[in-house]
C-alpha cells in the first residue's frame, strides 16, 4: 500500500494552513507551500512535524508556470505520485469595476484562474499514478452570487466553478476524483483588507447565519477529509457549501 502524499497551495495560513495540518495529522506526506508568507509555512510545517508526521516547505507561486513545474518536479522526483492536490491558493481585492486596476484583477484572476490550471495540469501524472486520487478546489459562494466590489474575486470564482465541472467529467476516466468546497465566512488573514479586526462584524455574520456562527478553517479541513475518505470514492463533481447554510439565504 502506498503512503499518502498531498500539497496544499497557499498553506502557510488560514484555511489552507489548516487543511495541511489536518491532512498531515492523518498519515499524508504534505508539502506545504507558500508564496511570500515564509514564516507561515514554516509554523505550518512545525505543527505537522509536532503530530509525529512528516511535511516539507516549497516556495510556489501558482501565476509561474516555471515556478509550478519546479515544485511538482520536486515532488515526482521524492515520491512518485500524489494523492490530493487541493487548489487553496488564491487573494481578494475588495474593488469594483470602477476602482480597480488591471494590475489588481490579473492579480486576483491569475491566482485563481491560471493558478489552478497550471497546479492541475502539472500535478495530473503524479495523481495518475496514486491509490484513491483527489482534486479539491476551494471556491465562493460569490462565484454564483457575484458582488460587484469584489469583481475580481467573482469572476476568478467562477472560472474555477467551470473548470471543476470540467475535471470532473474528464479526470474520472483516470480515477481522478475532483470536487470543491464552498467555505462561508471564515475569519482568516485574507479578511484583514476587509476589515477582518472588526469584532462587530463577526458578531453580525454570525447572527445572520442559520447556525449562528461562522465557519472555521477546520470546518473546511473537515470536509477535505471526508471527501478524500475510502467511503466517498464515488464523490465526483460535487460542490460542498460549509457555511452553516448560509448560501440558502
Amino acid at each position: 500500500m502506498q503512503s499518502k502524499v498531498t500539497l496544499v497551495t497557499g498553506s502557510s495560513k488560514g484555511i489552507g494552513q489548516a487543511i495541511a495540518i489536518r491532512l498531515g495529522a492523518e498519515g499524508y506526506y504534505t508539502y506545504v507551500t507558500y508564496r511570500t508568507d515564509k514564516r507561515g509555512g514554516e509554523q505550518t510545517v512545525k505543527r505537522i512535524k509536532a503530530s509525529g508526521n512528516a511535511a516539507s516547505l516549497l516556495h510556489l507561486d501558482v501565476r509561474s508556470e516555471e515556478s509550478v513545474q519546479n515544485v511538482f518536479k520536486r515532488v515526482a522526483d521524492e515520491q512518485g505520485y500524489l494523492n490530493v492536490l487541493v487548489n487553496n491558493a488564491g487573494i481578494e481585492i475588495p474593488k469594483n469595476i470602477e476602482e480597480d486596476s488591471f494590475d489588481e484583477w490579473r492579480a486576483v484572476t491569475e491566482t485563481k484562474i491560471n493558478g489552478s490550471f497550471l497546479c492541475t495540469k502539472y500535478a495530473l501524472p503524479l495523481l495518475k499514478g496514486a491509490d484513491n486520487a483527489n482534486l479539491i478546489f476551494i471556491t465562493s459562494s460569490l462565484g454564483d452570487r457575484p458582488s460587484p466590489d469584489y469583481l475580481a474575486y467573482c469572476i476568478g470564482t467562477a472560472g474555477i466553478i467551470a473548470f471543476v465541472k470540467a475535471m470532473a467529467l474528464y479526470l474520472g476516466k483516470y480515477g481522478i476524483r475532483t470536487n470543491a468546497i464552498s467555505p462561508g465566512e471564515t475569519r482568516t488573514p485574507m479578511w484583514d483588507v476587509l476589515g477582518g479586526d472588526n469584532d462587530a462584524m463577526w458578531e453580525e455574520f454570525a447572527k445572520n447565519n442559520p447556525m449562528g456562527r461562522v465557519s472555521t478553517p477546520e470546518d473546511i479541513a473537515n470536509t477535505v477529509m471526508l471527501l478524500v475518505s475510502d467511503p466517498s470514492k464515488y464523490l465526483n463533481g460535487n460542490f460542498i457549501y460549509v457555511n452553516g447554510g448560509g448560501h440558502l439565504k
